[in-house]
């Protein structure tokens, strides 16, 4: 009995010994990977074993570090689009009002010329902010969603009347193929920027007298809306196509009224349909337009 108790005890020890060593060995290798971690070192990778407890701890700080990681990519994207873009606004409010204390100061209508210079700057400044925190919190999964039942055919109806005044001055007519009440279940200031934004480049990007359907419809699936702004604009290559929906991409159409751009609409976009689930794309052809989509699931509200 003693013999087979010290057999049985050295057995499990061996067992024991193995057992742990299988179990501490993925968890000192998460810990190395950890200081790097700490270091900002993203190239951490977590391996959790072959157990299921430190496989699913691996797996969360696979998650996290790509989470963090992510973010700090955006946050430096932050800080270099900041410094750049907004560089060249200051600059021209500054030399605008030092051209106003030493030149025009007593000549009302070049002041009141350069004045509108530096409201023109400044408000560019205020919009290029705006959609780069606007950018960030969509891409870093901060910002939240305010889910509800919105009829997309107000919506458009509500953004074409704020509108009008450029459509007016551009001389543009608008065609809108759409029901008279459509229902998605989605964040309705979020999808009212897709919207705008579409409007907003079909817009600037057609010459005078040309026309812009904007059309919203169910597919034959039943369950998807699908939206779209057509315009007559320029249009855009095949190679500049499938890159406009990165940060500050725009392209070569140089057609445009008087209208600013921060190059972040499209991404915002794009940011806006990755946090509904949906798809966006578009279509062009150089000389004869180009069409910008969004499709959602018309899941209501339960």
């Amino acid at each position: 009995y003693i013999i087979y108790m010290l057999m049985a005890l050295a057995g499990a020890s061996i067992l024991a010994t193995y057992i742990s060593g299988r179990l501490t060995k993925p968890i000192v290798h998460m810990k190395h990977e950890a200081q790097k971690l700490i270091k900002a070192d993203y190239s951490a990778s977590f391996d959790g074993g072959e157990f299921t407890e430190t496989k699913e701890l691996a797996s969360t700080l696979n998650h996290a570090n790509d989470v963090i990681r992510q973010t700090d990519e955006l946050r430096r994207d932050l800080l270099a689009n900041v410094s750049h873009d907004i560089r060249t606004p200051l600059t021209n409010i500054k030399a605008y009002a030092e051209m106003i204390r030493d030149v025009t100061g007593s000549d009302p209508q070049k002041r009141e010329k350069h004045l509108n210079v530096i409201i023109r700057e400044t408000n560019y400044m205020n919009d290029l902010v705006n959609d780069m925190s606007e950018l960030s919190r969509m891409q870093s999964g901060t910002a939240e969603l305010h889910m509800e039942n919105m009829d997309i055919s107000d919506k458009i109806r509500e953004i074409l009347e704020m509108d009008q005044p450029l459509i007016e001055s551009g001389h543009l007519k608008v065609i809108t193929e759409m029901p008279e009440s459509l229902t998605l279940y989605a964040d309705e200031t979020k999808i009212g920027q897709v919207i705008a934004n579409y409007l907003s480049n079909a817009i600037k990007h057609s010459p005078q007298g040309r026309t812009i359907y904007i059309r919203a419809y169910t597919l034959k699936d039943e369950e998807t809306v699908h939206f779209e702004v057509q315009d007559e604009g320029e249009g855009i290559s095949a190679e500049e196509l499938p890159l406009i929906w990165n940060r500050y991409q725009k392209s070569s159409r140089s057609f445009s009224r008087s209208l600013t751009s921060t190059g972040l609409g499209l991404a915002i976009v794009k940011a806006i349909a990755d946090a509904h689930h949906a798809t966006c794309g578009a279509k062009s052809e150089i000389g004869k337009g180009s069409t910008f989509w969004f499709e959602l699931k018309e899941t209501h509200e339960a």
